[in-house]
């Protein structure tokens, strides 16, 4: 109901697994599992609903390309970072995240 709320999963899916108190590579583990359920999900009720052709299922595949590359990044980088840089690091981005989501209806219409 929440993702549906604010049109992202990423943000109550975030906000609930950081009150699970993980630690930074758990806490990006299950980032990744949420994401990847909540992406098939996705897929297959638009799949399911004829919301979405083949043609559009495989250039979203192909657009995972550059996600690993990032995945890949985030990864080398998160091992360099203490866990405190980290989760201030992250929430600054969670943050502007959620400013961008509130703000965009504000300036877009």
């Amino acid at each position: 109901m929440l993702t549906g709320m604010v049109g992202s999963y990423a943000v109550p899916g975030v906000m609930y697994l950081q009150s699970l108190g993980f630690d930074r590579n758990q806490f990006v583990q299950a980032m990744g599992m949420l994401f990847l359920g909540s992406t098939i999900a996705l897929a297959l009720t638009l799949s399911g609903n004829n919301l979405m052709t083949q043609e559009m299922g495989l250039t979203s595949l192909w657009a995972t390309a550059p996600a690993f590359l990032g995945f890949f990044a985030g990864q080398a980088i998160r091992k360099r970072l203490s866990e405190s840089l980290f989760r201030k690091l992250f929430y600054t981005g969670l943050l502007i995240l959620g400013l961008f989501i509130v703000a965009r209806p504000v300036f877009s219409g």
